[in-house]
């Protein structure tokens, strides 16, 4: 196997996905009915920055599914993978939209589920002024539930903001670990589709604060490389859908470090620069401070 073979695995898995959950929510609501998320001005945020289309309606979400699929690329380029990366946003971004429909609270304590414009709005101001000068977008398992702990400390050390998708988030709980946005480690949820609320907060920065228009993905996706400075920890075993994920945060211009040494090596994973394998745990946090070349005391 191969990386595109690979990320298009996961492409395909989470594209079938997201057909039959719009399908179900449709003979169940019909396509008139609403879907967005709580607290924002924007619907759906991902899908509008990339395409300038807000989607207001199970039809429109289908609509835009179809739309989707024209950027899933299957060729032999790594533009093509990429562009299934970000399909792949655009498609858990729809997942974790039918949660809310009818004004559900799909996430309780300690999950945030989706990010608000106005807590978007509070982060601003110290990602502008390099107080927080970086955020730390954790997913999966990490080797023990004390290395996970260390590494979140060593993040909240630097003042670099921590979110968190998946089994370390109850590594940390069980390790006593505080979180919330007030402490700057924020549990997005436990599905993987729920890394795309932190996507979210910085596609919503471009359109506000990079004044990036809606349907220009080469200035949206130029401001979050320069202007969001983000890199994703991928811990344990790297599946299909996490690589496509993981390819999607790279055209974001947010590096992937991993320890699963193994499976990058196995389906023969190589992206320079982008995707990083350190097998080492204890060097994770040097690892991603220097590939997103943050500055932090």
């Amino acid at each position: 196997m191969t990386l595109f073979d690979v990320v298009y695995s996961g492409n395909d898995t989470v594209s079938g996905l997201t057909e039959g959950a719009i399908n179900d929510a449709i003979a169940k609501y019909g396509e008139d009915k609403a879907i967005a998320f709580p607290d924002t001005e924007f619907s759906l945020p991902c899908f509008y920055a990339v395409t300038g289309t807000r989607i207001n309606t199970l039809g429109e979400l289908k609509a835009g599914l179809e739309t989707v699929k024209t950027l899933q690329g299957r060729g032999l380029r790594l533009g093509d993978v990429f562009n299934s990366g970000v399909a792949t946003a655009i498609e858990a971004e729809f997942i974790e939209a039918l949660k809310y429909i009818d004004g559900a609270q799909p996430y309780a304590a300690p999950y945030s589920g989706f990010i608000s414009d106005a807590t978007l709005q509070a982060l601003a101001g110290p990602l502008t002024s390099g107080e927080i000068p970086g955020i730390a977008v954790i997913l999966g398992k990490a080797p023990t539930a004390e290395d996970a702990a260390a590494l979140v400390k060593s993040y909240r050390d630097q003042n670099i903001l921590v979110t968190l998708v998946g089994d370390v988030i109850d590594q940390l709980v069980e390790t006593g670990v505080q979180t919330g946005a007030d402490v700057g480690v924020i549990p997005l949820g436990k599905d993987v589709t729920a890394v795309v609320h932190i996507v979210s907060v910085a596609v919503r920065a471009a359109l506000v604060l990079g004044n990036i228009q809606p349907g220009d993905a080469a200035g949206l996706m130029d401001f979050t490389f320069k202007g969001i400075p983000a890199f994703v920890n991928a811990l344990g075993t790297l599946d299909p859908v996490t690589v496509a994920a993981g390819a999607g945060a790279i055209a974001l211009g947010f590096p992937v470090v991993t320890n699963d040494a193994e499976t990058a090596a196995a389906v023969n994973i190589k992206v320079p620069k982008s995707l990083i394998v350190q097998p080492d745990f204890a060097k994770f946090n040097a690892t991603s401070v220097e590939a997103r070349n943050l500055k932090v005391s």
